[in-house]
């Protein structure tokens, strides 16, 4: 298995899987946040519209939305960056290790054909 650097040419295909990510990340979070607001309006439980009147409260030029929309975008893309980190190091440890095997089991297999 070949083990693909992030800056290399061929990586677009992780970062078209990168921005996917974030994409999806960023609808799911729009879309609850809409179902949020859909229960508050038609009468939902007593502490969520107080909540939703909270939230509402103070962030009328919309930044609020903007924070929290990059902040769920940074987290989506650190997650996914610490997982593909995580994935590359699993590889390479595997990659030595059946490196090792392999060197030992020769090794073995010399000394063997001596006592012979």
């Amino acid at each position: 298995m070949h083990i693909q650097h992030p800056g290399s040419p061929n990586s677009s295909q992780s970062e078209d899987d990168a921005a996917t990510k974030i994409q999806a990340g960023f609808r799911g979070y729009r879309v609850r946040k809409q179902i949020r607001q859909n229960k508050t309006s038609t009468g939902g439980t007593a502490s969520n519209s107080g909540m939703g009147q909270q939230r509402s409260v103070g962030k009328k030029n919309g930044s609020s939305l903007e924070d929290n929309s990059a902040a769920k975008i940074q987290a989506g893309v650190r997650g996914f960056l610490v997982r593909k980190r995580q994935k590359v190091a699993t590889e390479a440890a595997t990659k030595i290790q059946a490196s090792f095997r392999g060197f030992k089991t020769r090794k073995d297999l010399k000394t063997t054909k001596k006592e012979k």
